[in-house]
This record gives structure tokens, C-alpha cells and sequence, in this order.
């Protein structure tokens, strides 16, 4: 009986307190000159690594920061953003060879716009379609190979 109670001890160590997350595993996550300060983006497998490329410049107005190349020279990453500043949100659209049509796994892409409605509206005349999910909150897109982007403005504070 006593190595049965040895064991539940040491397993009552093990886990941090309530969590039921090992304590070797940091309860609290990394130390804080480690931890990530904010997520930079999303990144993306797609098929017309050209095309998708052609589509976020063109309708929702990113631009190129940097080109990953393959082995050969030739493109095989392509990061997109707003800016290419230490703040600026990216994109990564990587050019997978064994990604099917349709969706990525990942929920969506969520864009902070100054008004979501409005963009909403605009991408309708470019051929966008979109959902209203919150009006003049949030709104769904897709890309061109099925990908979820949500535009999204905060609604006022009250």
C-alpha cells in the first residue's frame, strides 16, 4: 500500500496546482523574456501559390514582404502583410504540394478592418461574396481556393 500512496504523491506534484497540466510542462508558459508577445498571422497551404498571391493584393490590398524560395530559386513561400514593420500582420502562403481543394483545416484568417461592413460591401462589387456574422462587426470571405476570411471591426464600447 505505502508505493501506492508514494505514487499518488508524486503525481499530486506533477500536476501544478488545479490545472491538471504537469508542472514540467509550465503551468504558466514560458519564462516572460521567452513568451510570444502576439500572434503575427496566419499561414496558409495553397495550390496556385501565383494566384493567391494576385488575390490578397488585389482585394484586400496586401503586398509583398518577403519571397521563401525552394532549393531551385523558384518561389515556394510568399509573405503578405500590410506594411513589413515589427507590428505589421502577415500572411504566409506557402505553395503545398499535396493540398486538395477546399478549406484549409485552420478556422479562418481574421483581418482587423476600420469598418468591416463597408469593405463587406466593396469586395461584393469586386466578386466577393460574404456572410454577415455580426452586423457592422463581422463578415466571412473566402478566397479563391475556399480559404475563411473574417473581416472584422470591434463593435464601440458602450
Amino acid at each position: 500500500m505505502k508505493p501506492m500512496m508514494i505514487a499518488a504523491a508524486a503525481a499530486g506534484l506533477v500536476l501544478a496546482a488545479g490545472s491538471g497540466v504537469p508542472a514540467a510542462w509550465g503551468a504558466d508558459g514560458p519564462p516572460a523574456n521567452l513568451k510570444p508577445a502576439k500572434v503575427d498571422g496566419g499561414g496558409l497551404n495553397v495550390m496556385d501559390l501565383e494566384g493567391q498571391k494576385a488575390w490578397y493584393a488585389a482585394k484586400l490590398g496586401m503586398t509583398l514582404v518577403t519571397t521563401i524560395k525552394a532549393a531551385d530559386g523558384s518561389p515556394r513561400e510568399y509573405i503578405m502583410g500590410y506594411g513589413g514593420g515589427p507590428d505589421a500582420a502577415i500572411v504566409a502562403l506557402l505553395k503545398w504540394p499535396a493540398r486538395q481543394p477546399g478549406p484549409n483545416a485552420m478556422g479562418r484568417i481574421i483581418l482587423g478592418v476600420p469598418n468591416a461592413k463597408g469593405l463587406a460591401d466593396w469586395l461584393k462589387t469586386q466578386g466577393v461574396d460574404n456572410r454577415q456574422v455580426i452586423a457592422n462587426v463581422a463578415y466571412f470571405i473566402t478566397d479563391p481556393e475556399g480559404n475563411a476570411i473574417e473581416l472584422y471591426t470591434p463593435p464601440p464600447k458602450p
